[in-house]
């Protein structure tokens, strides 16, 4: 699947929140992923699948899903737990990252990845697709940046002409 397609891909939690429908078949694994993680919470130790599972679908979802979502991976990666590739931990954080546009992060993490995995044609995508979005939102964030320069330089000179008269 291309890369960019993933990063993308969206759960709307808040949706069925306020509805209380299923909106798609996504949404409905994504409570099932919920509910198995949190009954295994409750019990008091989630296996290494479900919390990956439901970070997963968390960072499908609104930003501070995202941020939960980046937080249980993370713990997860800091354990010794073998049930899962700590590649695929890697992965999903830097796709993570890279929705909450926290391009330098998603890069450390794609590194990590590549550094093991040279030849990893997924992460060499998610790569080119991160280097994509920062060029995009630089570029994007120089015009913002130039357009409120030149708003701010044309009211100090409306300002210096109206003093002057």
């Amino acid at each position: 699947m291309d890369s960019g397609v993933v990063v993308d891909e969206r759960i709307d939690s808040d949706v069925l929140a306020k509805t209380g429908m299923f909106t798609d078949y996504g949404m409905f694994l994504f409570q099932n992923l919920e509910r198995t993680y949190k009954e295994q919470v409750a019990r008091g130790n989630p296996s290494a699948v479900a919390i990956y599972s439901y970070a997963h679908g968390l960072i499908k979802s609104n930003n501070s899903d995202v941020r939960k979502g980046i937080q249980l991976l993370e713990d997860l990666l800091r354990q010794e737990v073998e049930d899962i590739s700590k590649r695929d931990y890697v992965y999903y954080l830097a796709i993570a990252h890279t929705r909450l546009k926290e391009y330098d992060r998603a890069l450390a993490y794609i590194d990590v990845l590549l550094s093991a995995e040279s030849n990893n044609r997924q992460a060499l995508d998610l790569k080119d697709v991160i280097k994509s979005r920062m060029k995009k939102d630089g570029i994007i964030g120089m015009a913002i940046l130039g357009g409120g320069i030149a708003l701010i330089g044309g009211l100090a000179i409306a300002a210096l002409a109206a003093s002057k008269r």
